[in-house]
């Protein structure tokens, strides 16, 4: 299976490769199964987290990148179509030994010209309220804190969040 190499993005003298690939990757799915293993650990449990999977359902993702350092994944992160003009970020994870490098900055960047280029006019994506750094990060590429919405609008823990999509955004 053949892989469209998007960018390569250099960091700590460590190239890492950006790879757009099908939702139903391998790389993709052992990458989603750790993100599942760290918020069970996380949280306390997978029962915790049983009423957020059927909105994790990888074969609804839209667009599916992966980060590689060399031939290894170490991250990954996807867009699934919300609404006519909306697209949801899904699945952003970045393993342990390569956080701190910005590949989940570099990725999000990606899905943000990716979600213009589709022609969407507004990204939203729910993450909870643990995850402080996931939170720093998407405040980072200008995500502000919205009222949740959909299904999340009564998960207390949830913690929702929105882009405009205009062109002087990155």
């Amino acid at each position: 299976m053949t892989h469209k190499m998007i960018s390569d993005i250099v960091n700590h003298s460590t190239p890492f490769t950006l790879r757009q690939v099908p939702c139903d990757h391998p790389d993709f799915l052992q990458l989603c199964q750790e993100l599942d293993a760290f918020l069970n650990e996380a949280i306390g449990g997978e029962n915790k987290r049983e009423k957020y999977k059927k909105f994790n359902l990888l074969d609804t993702m839209d667009y599916v990148v992966l980060a590689y350092d060399g031939q290894t994944p170490v991250g990954c992160a996807a867009l699934r179509r919300y609404s006519e003009y909306e697209v949801e970020v899904k699945r952003v994870f970045v393993r342990q030994s390569h956080r701190n490098c910005n590949i989940g900055g570099q990725m999000l960047a990606h899905l943000i010209t990716q979600a213009k280029t589709m022609g969407f006019q507004y990204m939203l994506l729910e993450t909870g309220e643990f995850l402080c750094s996931s939170i720093r990060l998407y405040h980072r590429y200008g995500f502000e804190q919205i009222e949740n919405y959909g299904a999340y609008k009564d998960m207390q823990e949830s913690f929702c969040m929105g882009l405009p999509l205009t062109s002087s955004q990155t």
